[in-house]
């Protein structure tokens, strides 16, 4: 972690420190300072991954996904194709 991520976690958890991490997650998503847009784009990828792993053929995964997130299977596409920039890893 960098000098600034070590600060800011220290004054979350002096802040919030009864905050549960989904609870902080969205805290932090709604003061700005995750990106919402990303967020979503990594949950997609990161679901599709695991169905790939799990041995479903990735266009198969793909559609799964846009009925989980009740979605376009294009916006799928493009979260698995376009944004390679945005991975867990």
């Amino acid at each position: 972690m960098t000098t600034y991520e070590k600060e800011l976690a220290d004054q979350l958890a002096q802040r919030y420190p009864e905050l549960p991490l989904p609870q902080m997650i969205a805290k932090l998503t709604e003061i700005g300072v995750i990106d919402y847009s990303r967020c979503k784009t990594l949950s997609v990828r990161e679901y599709v991954n695991a169905l790939v792993r799990s041995g479903c053929k990735k266009m198969d995964a793909m559609w799964k996904a846009s009925e989980k997130f009740a979605c376009s299977y294009e916006y799928i596409r493009k979260c698995m194709y376009y944004y390679k920039d945005i991975n867990l890893c």
